[in-house]
């Protein structure tokens, strides 16, 4: 039965998926803004691929899914990929000596957590890109216990997979690299037993080299796209995100005095900013509010800076030496470095407040998640009961196997806020992702404080 357990585990993942998807009436497909651009990628010609903002994973397993099943499939497909990486997550967790019990808390609360309750329905990257994540993560753990080489290589390959599904995964790469080595600094008593007797010993170089094996791929494609449409890039997007940021950082006149062609794209932005009516910081500097910025900044991003940079130079760029796609790019890039060495100080305030939104941010979400919610009043009620019931509440128990996940958790966190805040507002659907760990986290040492019964053993 012991040897069936991890199955039966999966099914069960499986079974709670997609129970709670059905319930709240998530297995109803929805699109966003996003969608068209996934569901309509030039697969048909090479060239317009690779100048295609989205990266190619996700529109290829979109095209095989219409293909065979309806895309009316994708939000179970979805679910069914979140509830593997919820499994493959709690056996890491299991493997590391942690009770069945607390493992299966905190992969629960991975399975049900704000991203698959938001994007799980959606054609969209944000709830594979998650899942991917925790797959990568998990992995890692296991990697890093093991020294496993076909651990290793899966921890790359999901982490390739999430990147070339979402570029914001990005920060997996310097993410294994540092999570590794702080996990080979810490083994289970049981853990230290099992790799003196084994024969191979797990690197502490390990996260080290997934890291790099991951950056080799994404640069051979770089690589790729630069022989192909000129462009050394993963893809011509992202520059107009920094911008949006960046314009809500200086006043008008700033934009207007940027030398070259950043000043004609600055005083064409300034002048739409203006005529549109948005909040923008006053002659003599100052800043606006972190809400404000992250209010503006996706009319600015898609209303103001992108189409600018495209339409008031079409004719230039028709007879350039690139892709007008890559040339809109290549300006907007160029805008965003003329504003930062003009005014820097704008930019590193606003890391400075992004940082602030994005912790209170990303706890107020957790708090209104119904079911963390429930979770987190049903705790207080417990530990009220038991402070005015016993003398003493005790110690706290820190179940097995968790100071990996503590590591993995919070370094997670770290590193997906820290790089979405470098161009972006921390918005939900982006640090929400970050913080998938923190709930399970905090519940597996809850899980490890109630009674015991004989499932635990």
């Amino acid at each position: 039965m012991k040897q069936n357990a991890p199955a039966v585990r999966w099914i069960l993942f499986v079974l709670l998926g997609v129970a709670l998807a059905a319930v709240s009436g998530r297995l109803s497909v929805h699109t966003v803004n996003d969608t068209p651009s996934y569901v309509n990628y030039p697969l048909n010609s090479l060239t317009d691929a690779l100048l295609s903002i989205r990266t190619p994973a996700y529109p290829i397993a979109l095209s095989i899914i219409d293909a065979t099943v309806g895309l009316s499939w994708v939000p179970l497909l979805h679910v069914l990929l979140h509830a593997t990486a919820s499994w493959i997550l709690a056996e890491a967790l299991i493997a590391r000596g942690m009770p069945l019990r607390s493992a299966t808390a905190a992969a629960i609360c991975v399975l049900v957590g704000c991203t698959a309750a938001d994007h799980i329905s959606t054609v969209s990257t944000d709830a594979p890109a998650a899942s991917l994540g925790v797959i990568t993560a998990a992995l890692m753990m296991n990697a890093s216990r093991t020294g496993s080489t076909p651990q290793a290589i899966a921890c790359a390959v999901a982490a390739v997979l999430a990147i070339f599904v979402r570029p914001a995964y990005l920060f997996l790469i310097p993410w294994m690299a540092v999570a590794g080595w702080l996990m080979s600094h810490h083994r289970e008593p049981h853990e230290a037993a099992q790799t003196t007797q084994s024969a191979s010993q797990p690197s502490r170089l390990l996260g080290f080299k997934l890291a790099v094996s991951v950056a080799v791929v994404l640069v051979g494609w770089m690589f790729f796209r630069k022989l192909v449409v000129s462009d050394f890039g993963i893809a011509p997007f992202g520059h107009q995100n920094l911008s949006a940021i960046l314009v809500q950082t200086v006043s008008p006149r700033t934009l207007r005095d940027l030398p070259g062609e950043s000043g004609e794209l600055g005083r064409a932005v300034a002048d739409e900013l203006e005529r549109k009516g948005f909040q923008l910081p006053g002659p003599n500097g100052g800043s606006l509010p972190t809400l404000t910025i992250e209010e503006q900044w996706g009319q600015i991003n898609y209303g103001v800076v992108w189409p600018l940079a495209r339409d008031q130079f079409a004719q230039r760029d028709a007879v350039g030496l690139v892709a007008p796609q890559v040339a809109v790019h290549r300006r907007i890039g160029d805008f965003n470095r003329a504003i930062l060495s003009q005014s820097p100080g704008g930019y590193v305030r606003w890391l400075l407040l992004a940082v602030r939104r994005s912790v209170w941010g990303t706890a107020a979400n957790l708090a209104m998640h119904p079911i963390f919610l429930a979770m987190i009043l049903m705790g207080l009620l417990g530990l009220l009961f038991k402070a005015t019931k016993q003398p003493t509440l005790g110690p706290i128990v820190v179940p097995g196997g968790w100071n990996a996940f503590a590591v993995v958790a919070i370094s997670y966190a770290i590193f997906n806020v820290g790089f979405v805040i470098l161009s972006s507002p921390p918005l939900g659907r982006f640090a929400d992702a970050g913080a998938i760990f923190l709930p399970g986290l905090i519940a597996s040492v809850i899980a490890a404080n109630l009674p015991k019964s004989n499932a635990d053993h």
